[in-house]
């Protein structure tokens, strides 16, 4: 396998599937023909729960006519999992035994246990038993999976077994599976997903579940967040052991937070040496934050701090701006790795925690520990408490800049445009007025008391809200009301409709000098402007911290798909960026 194929493939087996779609998108563009790296990339949407872009790669790749047998059964799989989110009746069934059918013909052509275990876990899950027990026997019988050698033999065995009704022997062969070495946490995921399904469909208990799959519970997921204090190394020690000893008995293996001296910086070394993954998020510009979260607590930090920086998996801003004393800055980058951490839990189909190094003290502000702790708790949350002990708090704050009393507050921006107005004829203009802006206007008047500014200009539309689901709902409800138009009317043959961009961030909010209206302003809204422009039309493409905070505060109603790191307009930069869609 080339260098590509290697890297994506480690990507999904750690759960990291954002990664995953950027490294096989970009060799593929890059000129990588490799039908594995195709292959791998359709796996990872169908592991995001992008069924429908994941079946168009299918099929535009060719991989219904691959000669492997794996390639071919992605197209059951997408069929599987789409069968699985209806809700309970015949047409669920219908999908259900359609996914079936697909998976065994593909067993019945190639004889490969891969196919062939789905087709066995579907007949059973679509109530046909009895074929489910046959195909179970047929691929325990074979020599790869009644003696395993690897992870995913001994995890169809325990399957297999399963369906057969022989629990215990099941449980033995995944307590097998997961001790071999090739075990990792996107197969384990996968594999708990489906053998909890089962297990339930035939009425295990919930102690039987569990103990059937302790041995692959798939690594922990969590937010930590924690005091800034002065070094202090027979305190250190104490707090790290107990840092320590949670990150073992929760099985943590990724970790998302800030860097801030103390306590965040303690929990990133003990997951580095633990050999999991660091993910920071900074709220601000690298100097700044050394300025305001590091040096204070003593120079010694800024060693430690620059270490972890460099071993960190990932490290984002959740804005590119300076500090300008605003303390929500801090709390809207916690938020921002909380949404981070939430999202990737949810790929590994498992539940976030928070570790918190706190006083408990009730947070009086929008930032610090306490609020933190409170923010994760609105959000569903449960949190670990480590007490700090005898830490030193008495820290050297720098200068604080001023910020002249301005308003400053977490708003969702949302810009619009459509492609080709400058190309319309005269006569078509007061058409796209009525039609196009007229339609645009009565969605926003829907929501008079949650867009707080509204402007437009030409073919674009600004509209801005505190609410993050109130935008996602806006902007997809523009979309939507432009859907039967009669783009004829404007002298087009067809339109795809607006291309909208939204994101969510710290702004100042104030009175419009020129119009008197109340305004945002700031970098965050430019970095908003930035985003429409890149959108395809008919779309809604957001921001990585636009879907953070959805994903904590409206999972249940919107999906933000991965597109990838898309360039912004105008030389803004590159940035990750996903697709705003209903649930």
């Amino acid at each position: 396998m080339g260098l590509s194929v290697d890297h994506t493939k480690k990507a999904i087996d750690q759960g990291n599937l954002l990664l995953a779609y950027d490294l096989a998108r970009v060799a593929i563009e890059a000129g990588d023909e490799s039908a594995e790296l195709r292959h791998l990339l359709v796996l990872t949407l169908a592991r995001m729960g992008d069924g429908q872009q994941a079946m168009e790669l299918y099929e535009l790749y060719g991989l219904h006519s691959s000669a492997n047998a794996h390639h071919r059964s992605l197209a059951a799989r997408i069929l599987k999992d789409a069968a699985l989110a209806l809700p309970d009746g015949k047409e669920r069934d219908e999908a259900l035994a359609a996914a079936y059918r697909a998976y065994a013909d593909i067993y019945e052509d190639s004889g490969d246990a891969y196919p062939g275990i789905n087709a066995a876990s579907l007949a059973l899950l679509s109530g046909d038993k009895k074929k489910a027990e046959e195909l179970a026997s047929s691929i325990i019988a074979l020599n790869a999976i009644s003696n395993p050698k690897d992870y995913y033999d001994a995890a169809t065995l325990a399957e297999a077994l399963l369906i057969n009704g022989r629990a215990d022997e099941a449980a033995a062969a995944l307590y097998m599976a997961g001790q071999l070495p090739d075990a990792n946490s996107g197969a384990k995921s996968s594999t708990s997903r489906q053998l909890l399904l089962l297990a339930r469909t035939l009425k295990l208990d919930a102690d039987k579940q569990n103990a059937l799959l302790a041995p692959i519970s798939p690594p922990t997921v969590i937010h930590y967040c924690g005091h800034m204090f002065l070094e202090d190394a027979a305190v250190e020690a104490s707090l790290r052991q107990r840092i320590d000893d949670f990150l073992e008995n929760q099985n943590v293996d990724f970790v998302y937070g800030s860097l801030a001296a103390g306590a965040d910086i303690l929990v990133a070394e003990a997951i580095i040496a633990r050999g999991g993954e660091l993910h920071v998020t900074l709220p601000f510009v690298k100097d700044d934050f050394i300025a305001q979260s590091v040096k204070p607590a003593g120079e010694g930090w800024l060693y430690r701090f620059e270490r972890c920086l460099k071993e960190a998996t990932s490290v984002h801003f959740a804005t590119e701006m300076n500090y300008v004393g605003d303390p929500a800055q801090f709390g809207y980058a916690s938020k921002v790795a909380m949404g981070m951490a939430t999202l990737r839990a949810q790929y590994l189909r498992s539940s976030p925690r928070q570790l918190a190094i706190w006083d408990e003290i009730a947070a009086t502000g929008p930032a610090g520990t306490g609020a933190d702790v409170q923010a994760w708790k609105d959000y569903g949350g449960e949190t670990t408490i480590i007490a700090p002990d005898d830490v030193d708090r008495s820290l050297s704050w720098p200068a604080q800049p001023g910020t002249d009393d301005l308003t400053r507050g977490l708003a969702a921006f949302l810009f619009t445009d459509f492609p080709g107005f400058s190309k319309l004829a005269e006569a078509a203009l007061p058409a796209f007025w009525q039609g196009v802006m007229g339609r645009m206007a009565t969605v926003l008047d829907n929501y008079p008391d949650k867009v707080l500014a509204k402007n437009s200009w030409g073919d674009a539309v600004l509209a801005i809200s505190l609410d993050a689901p109130v935008a996602a709902e806006i902007a997809l409800a523009l979309q939507e009301t432009l859907q039967d138009f009669d783009y004829g009317l404007l002298g087009l043959s067809e339109s795809s409709g607006m291309r909208i961009g939204v994101h969510y961030g710290p702004a100042y909010q104030t009175k419009d000098l020129i119009t008197g209206n109340t305004t945002f302003y700031g970098t965050e809204v430019s970095r908003a402007a930035r985003i429409e422009p890149v959108t395809p039309p008919g779309a809604v493409f957001v921001t990585e911290p636009f879907a953070a905070i959805l994903v904590l505060e409206a999972s249940d109603r919107f999906k933000c798909r991965y597109v990838g790191n898309v360039e912004f307009a105008k030389g803004y930069g590159t940035y990750p960026i996903y697709r705003l869609m209903a649930v």
